[in-house]
């Protein structure tokens, strides 16, 4: 009876962990604190895979855009196998914001915390950033686990800027 109890209680606990609720935010100027109108944000899990755990594969790819006031909501995941998803928001004129990292330097954000409401400030684009830097960034944080045709609305919004990271990589040469 006790290792019943104990399999259902350790059922339960791994069901749980792998259930993300919706997912609400709003996405603000960093500056201002002003909504962003039609900022792309993509929610993508992934479940590990392979002999030991040794690999991801994309399961599940979300794209939502903000309204007026900046607000997003992303349906949530049932699913006891996947990992958090990957954030990523994007809007013209400002640096991407992903939850794992930080451009342009790429370190390992740390200030983030799973929860509703949460408030994604975005920094303006800045003259000494780099285009190409930029485009690598978004293209590493989105084309992680999948290629990107379930992630159309997102490389849809940065377009523009990979003409612009071309230029800057012909000018290189």
């Amino acid at each position: 009876m006790r290792i019943r109890n104990a399999l259902f209680i350790a059922f339960c606990l791994l069901s749980v962990t792998g259930c993300y609720a919706t997912i609400t935010g709003t996405v603000v100027d960093g500056d201002t604190g002003q909504p962003i109108e039609g900022a792309v944000v993509l929610a993508e899990w992934s479940i590990t895979k392979g002999l030991g755990l040794t690999y991801s594969k994309s399961h599940e790819v979300v794209e939502a855009v903000t309204d007026k006031e900046g607000k997003v909501t992303i349906s949530g995941l049932f699913n006891p196998f996947v990992n958090h998803p990957s954030l990523t928001v994007y809007r013209k004129g400002y640096v991407a914001w992903n939850n794992q990292y930080i451009f342009p330097d790429r370190k390992r954000r740390l200030d983030f915390k799973w929860s509703n409401d949460y408030v994604f400030r975005l920094e303006k684009f800045r003259p000494e950033y780099s285009y190409l830097a930029h485009v690598n960034f978004l293209d590493d944080a989105i084309f992680s686990y999948t290629a990107g045709e379930k992630k159309q609305s997102m490389t849809k919004a940065y377009e523009w800027e990979r003409k612009r990271a071309n230029e800057e990589r012909m000018k290189q040469k």
